[in-house]
């Protein structure tokens, strides 16, 4: 009996010991400079959900770490190349502003009185944001973290008056929602601002509206699961009570398999998540909310403050698109007789701007934004697009043109809909996912430009939305070309049609307010 006992036990050192080593040689692999670790561990893929099959159950949202796809490509001296010919681009814009201000008024103007317009009152935009800002933090996080811990402590015997806790916090909820919205379109109205200006707090308003659902939506389930445990848990303890049973050796073991559980998930078992990682959520270039997110192990600054001025850059390039070709074609609309034959021509003549407007804003949002923040947050999953260029369909030109908002409207809203409407509702939800994404565009540029003009709701969410279901052709090439067609139309209709009704209100106004 003493042998055997003796030969497991020099079984489990040999076993241990080839543990150690086993893990000795993982450990040696993984340690590496920073550096090297960066180079290493990037996975380039733009694979964003998950692929396991589950039945009844879609693909979540997967966090991996990756450069954005124009990070990998400008290693490239070729595409290095298109991009400094659209820097040639801008600087002949430039030349031409000056020249014709040089010609027509005597001197060049350096000013740049029309981004000193656009961006004015900017003390309003500042408070209006910091409001905005506190009320999403810490209102939000602590009415959650009381609703989440209270309702266990005072309604755990009590089915009823829980399911009647649960609906009042969410009509609290509802009302603040509603709040969220109506307040800083009040300031936008009240104060009269101009058009970038708006769209700061308007951006900024529903990108906090979809970062407080995203919390919401994923912790609530979270919270009533594990206060359901949590209250399954206290009735066995009241029961054990009563049946006289020492309430200490109970606490023990009850604490052992909790200190069990929480080393195995630590937390999934939370019923509120801490207050940093909701705070890191904020910030976060990500809309998916997750407690924890793939991590960089350094910041690299230069490539924030070169992200910040490429920023600066696309400002600029806005400035001299709009200088050159829209403010000298339509600023005397209205003033001088309108025929179909010159509407038909300033729809071709501004189909090269709004494309330049296009991968401008692409590229300063999509890419230099969210990089710069993504690198001082030390956020290494950098999937904020898809070639979206290459797209042969328009279904896969939504679904990879801002991937950040399509993963909110899949996440939030598309799953909710699917499993409340089935599996057999696709359509349907495919058009509430356009419906609302239409609502929030129309919504943004109603209150920023002053006025309501629905032509960005009826291209987006009926034409769009008609475009959504053609398929692709054997000839991606030539669907490729349709599709690059339809954007240039598209968007040289959206901002003559825009321009013509800002400048027919400036030069014609209805009222002597300028803002609704």
């Amino acid at each position: 009996m003493s042998e055997s006992v003796s030969e497991k036990l020099m079984i489990q050192s040999e076993l241990q010991a080839l543990s150690r080593k086993i893990d000795q040689y993982f450990s040696q692999k993984r340690v590496q400079s920073p550096k090297d670790a960066d180079k290493t561990e990037l996975n380039m893929t733009t694979k964003a959900y998950s692929t396991e099959n589950t039945k009844g159950c879609l693909p979540e949202r997967i966090f991996i770490k990756r450069n954005s796809l124009l990070t990998e490509m400008f290693k490239h001296n070729h595409i290095r190349t298109i991009r400094h010919i659209f820097i040639s681009i801008m600087i002949i814009l430039a030349l031409q502003v000056f020249v014709t201000d040089l010609v027509e008024n005597g001197n060049i103007d350096l000013n740049f009185q029309l981004i000193r317009w656009a961006f004015d009152k900017f003390q309003v935009v500042c408070y209006t944001w910091l409001y905005m800002m506190a009320s999403s933090s810490c209102l939000v996080y602590y009415c959650f973290h009381f609703w989440s811990n209270d309702r266990i402590k005072h309604f755990s015997n009590d089915t009823n008056n829980l399911f009647k806790y649960d609906i009042l916090w969410l009509t609290l909820y509802c009302l603040y929602l509603t709040a969220f919205i109506v307040l800083p379109c009040y300031a936008v109205i009240v104060n009269i601002l101009p058009v970038a200006s708006a769209f700061i707090i308007l951006i900024e308003q529903l990108r906090l509206l979809m970062k407080t659902h995203a919390f919401v939506r994923s912790n609530a389930s979270r919270a009533l699961e594990n206060g359901r445990k949590k209250i399954e848990a206290l009735n066995i303890r009241r029961h054990k009570k009563t049946n006289s049973l020492t309430l200490d050796n109970y606490n023990d073991s009850s604490s052992d398999d909790e200190e069990l559980i929480t080393r195995k998930n630590k937390n999934d078992n939370k019923i509120c998540p801490d207050f940093s990682c909701y705070l890191y959520f904020l910030f976060a270039p990500t809309l998916v909310y997750r407690d924890e997110y793939p991590r960089n192990s350094r910041i690299r600054w230069n490539n924030v403050f070169s992200n910040f001025a490429q920023v600066i850059g696309a400002i600029l390039y806005t400035h001299y698109i709009f200088s050159r070709f829209c403010i000298p074609v339509f600023k005397h609309f209205n003033t001088d007789s309108v025929t179909l034959k010159v509407f038909i021509q300033s729809i071709l003549n501004c189909t090269l701007p709004g494309t330049l407007l296009l991968l401008v804003g692409f590229f300063a949002f999509l890419h230099c934004w969210l990089n710069a923040w993504a690198e001082m947050l030390r956020f290494s999953d950098r999937l904020f697009y898809k070639d979206w260029w290459n797209s042969s369909n328009f279904s896969n030109y939504y679904r990879t043109w801002n991937v950040v908002v399509h993963d909110w409207l899949y996440t939030y809203v598309y799953r909710d809909l699917f499993y409340l409407l089935g599996s057999k509702q696709k359509t349907l939800c495919q058009f509430g996912i356009f419906f609302i994404s239409a609502v929030f565009h129309e919504y943004v540029l109603a209150f920023g430009f002053g006025f309501f003009y629905p032509l960005l709701f009826i291209q987006f969410g009926a034409i769009g939305f008609l475009c959504f279901f053609i398929k692709s052709s054997k000839n991606n090439n030539f669907m490729n070309l349709i599709l690059w067609m339809g954007l240039l139309i598209g968007l040289g209709g959206l901002m003559c049609l825009y321009s013509m009704e800002w400048y027919a209100r400036q030069n014609c106004p209805p009222s002597s307010v300028k803002k609704f």
